[in-house]
């Protein structure tokens, strides 16, 4: 792991490198900070919801809020921490941001000029400028809300390792030895959403990390589950607004030099 840029702003950015299978410890800043795995795809965790993020996206994060990273191949990650007057542009809740052409370069010219140790009002001018850009998507992309109680752990954790797993709540309500009302009841009060919906979230999830990697549609989607490949384009338009290919397009920016 290595790590660069820091100055004392409202606004710094540090870059972190980490090797496949990282996996990072609940932890939390206090000061609230954009992630964005300029390289790489990350998973990250809050005690409420989970997503994917890709790199033309990244996550905001309030200050305090617990989270923990994980990434199963190399990743870069630009944390963007934000302080002071400019908090009151920011969001006050936890999400998923598009990073826009110019969201990404101000991340970049703002670590750049934190490493050749500039601290004037340009670098405070820019960051007004990158709140400005931190718009939460609606409704969250992709997002899998954490199950706590220990009736849904078992679905939840087989679902996690094996996204393509078809039992019905009926068969769940006969393993566990439960109603199938009460299961379905408990979904709804703890994730709200049903079954099927938290299990399609479950299998999209899985679907963004595969397709990070390069992976072809027609093969995720049988392996996930999905009766085709045209199901789950469908199923993953609907729930990101676009298309599994268009959701990583764009241009990306190699990771900012060094400055020396």
């Amino acid at each position: 792991m290595t790590q660069t840029g820091r100055q004392a702003a409202a606004v710094l950015v540090d870059e972190t490198r980490y090797a496949p299978g990282f996996r990072s410890e609940w932890h939390h800043s206090n000061k609230a900070q954009l992630i964005y795995p300029s390289r790489g795809t990350m998973t990250l965790h809050t005690r409420a919801e989970c997503w994917v993020i890709p790199p033309l996206r990244a996550c905001w994060l309030p200050a305090l809020e617990e989270h923990c990273v994980v990434s199963s191949r190399r990743l870069a990650m630009h944390s963007v921490y934000c302080d002071d007057g400019i908090l009151e542009r920011l969001p006050k809740r936890s999400g998923v941001v598009q990073v826009s052409s110019l969201l990404r370069e101000l991340i970049f010219a703002i670590q750049e000029m934190g490493l050749a140790g500039c601290v004037d009002g340009s670098v405070q001018r820019m960051g007004l400028v990158l709140a400005d850009q931190i718009k939460l998507q609606s409704p969250p992309q992709l997002s899998v809300p954490r199950v706590l109680s220990a009736r849904l752990g078992p679905i939840a954790e087989t679902l996690r390792s094996d996204p393509a797993d078809s039992r019905t709540l009926q068969q769940w309500s006969d393993e566990l030895g439960v109603s199938t009302r009460t299961l379905a009841r408990a979904f709804e009060r703890e994730t709200k959403m049903s079954f099927t919906a938290y299990r399609q979230q479950a299998r999209l999830r899985a679907a963004i990390e595969r397709l990070a990697t390069g992976e072809a549609v027609s093969r995720i989607a049988y392996d996930l589950g999905f009766t085709s490949a045209s199901h789950f384009i469908e199923m993953f338009r609907k729930a990101t607004g676009t298309t599994p290919k268009q959701y990583f397009r764009g241009k990306q920016r190699p990771t900012a030099p060094t400055m020396r």
